[in-house]
């Protein structure tokens, strides 16, 4: 996972397989970056992920639930037609071609 804060948006890449033991570093990581930090604005960048795991589906919508309620808005970048439409559609979530795209989404 590599982090990167870019004009107040929290930029984060994920690369390798995307299982439950390592969902929950990157959960962690999103917690105190939510919580603790108070950052609202995430970009998602899936393109380097070699496989995710179908299970971990469930505790992804969950920790796109906890950042909507705190007013906050996410992009994701780099995955299939198919995950986007399971993910499905929200007022604050964004699915785009690239990081650079993202920017427009949000204003600070």
């Amino acid at each position: 996972m590599n982090v990167d804060v870019v004009k107040g948006i929290m930029f984060i890449r994920l690369e390798g397989d995307l299982t439950t033991n390592t969902f929950q570093m990157f959960n962690n990581e999103l917690d105190y970056l939510l919580y603790k930090q108070g950052m609202h604005y995430f970009v998602f960048n899936f393109y380097e992920i070699d496989t995710m795991d179908p299970i971990i589906l469930s505790s992804l919508q969950n920790k796109l639930i906890e950042i909507f309620l705190c007013c906050g808005k996410v992009v994701m970048c780099g995955l299939s037609a198919l995950w986007k439409k399971i993910i499905g559609t929200q007022d604050r979530l964004y699915f785009v071609n690239d990081e650079m795209e993202a920017l427009k989404y949000f204003s600070i």
